[in-house]
């Protein structure tokens, strides 16, 4: 079942919609009961992907909470527009997700690299999730062009190693590797790469193996630093005693206004230029 709250075509659940119409609903602008609704079809064994932009899950924050995870329900939110969305303007900015969402039993967080990683977390999410999952998005197109590839399952709470290197490490989660492996390319420097891939649950095997190699870690996030992706590698460097230096990068203390996402990010200082000096600064 696909359920939006005023949101059909922004989020291409239109396609459904049209295709299957007893199967997916437009609620209007009323976000809490889009979540309640995913939720009470879910106990009914309905396998529900409610789709909603990033920002607008805020208004529901309540019912993602008491209706669909203290239940441990199987309900997909897929969170389009996640990260800084420019010209939609400073209220569409998805920048809270990883840190309003991150602190909720049950919840799986992932953040899919590029659009056939996107497919396949759409494809694992119907088949074997048995809790709720949140998928997070950005708004606009992949560099990915030949997408439609065989479905895979992806595992759960599993990273991946982009490339290795000598004693900086980048973390990435999401699109943001784009931007890091950029940056990465622009220093021609001999560094590490890691998409985590999973805020919640995070890849812990992968990160003690990262903090027994490198020594300097720098994590790339599309969202606000406080609580967020960054702070979640900080826990666990502070849980294993983890000696080396953890940079992180993100969007600060502020809301961003109406810009371009590449006027957006060089402000926030996640440009692949400000990685590339980031990286520069340390090696």
């Amino acid at each position: 079942m696909g359920i939006t709250p005023a949101m059909p075509t922004g989020s291409s659940l239109k396609f459904m919609i049209e295709a299957f119409p007893d199967r997916a609903f437009d609620v209007g602008i009323a976000e809490q009961h889009a979540v309640t609704l995913a939720a009470g079809m879910a106990t009914q064994g309905y396998r529900v992907f409610c789709n909603i932009y990033s920002t607008f899950l805020q208004r529901a924050y309540d019912q993602v909470i008491h209706d669909v995870c203290l239940q441990n329900l199987p309900v997909v939110f897929c969170l389009d527009r996640a990260g800084l969305v420019g010209e939609d303007g400073a209220t569409h900015h998805g920048i809270f997700d990883l840190a309003y969402l991150r602190c909720i039993p049950n919840l799986t967080i992932v953040a899919p690299r590029n659009a056939i990683e996107l497919r396949n977390l759409l494809y694992t999410a119907q088949t074997q999730i048995d809790g709720p999952w949140a998928i997070r998005y950005p708004r606009g197109r992949d560099r990915v062009i030949q997408w439609e590839k065989d479905l895979q399952e992806i595992v759960q709470g599993k990273g991946e190693i982009l490339r290795k290197g000598k004693k900086i490490a980048v973390l990435s989660l999401g699109t943001t590797a784009y931007q890091a492996e950029d940056a990465i390319d622009l220093t021609q420097l001999d560094i590490g790469h890691f998409d985590m891939r999973f805020l919640n649950p995070l890849d812990k095997e992968l990160l003690l193996e990262i903090f027994d190699q490198y020594e300097i870690l720098i994590s790339v996030e599309d969202g606000v630093i406080q609580g967020g992706f960054g702070s979640a590698i900080l826990e666990v460097a502070a849980e294993y005693n983890y000696k080396g230096k953890i940079i992180r990068l993100g969007v600060d203390n502020y809301f961003p206004q109406h810009a371009s996402v590449e006027e957006l990010k060089t402000e926030a200082g996640i440009s692949v230029q400000d990685i590339a000096n980031t990286l520069l600064q340390y090696a």
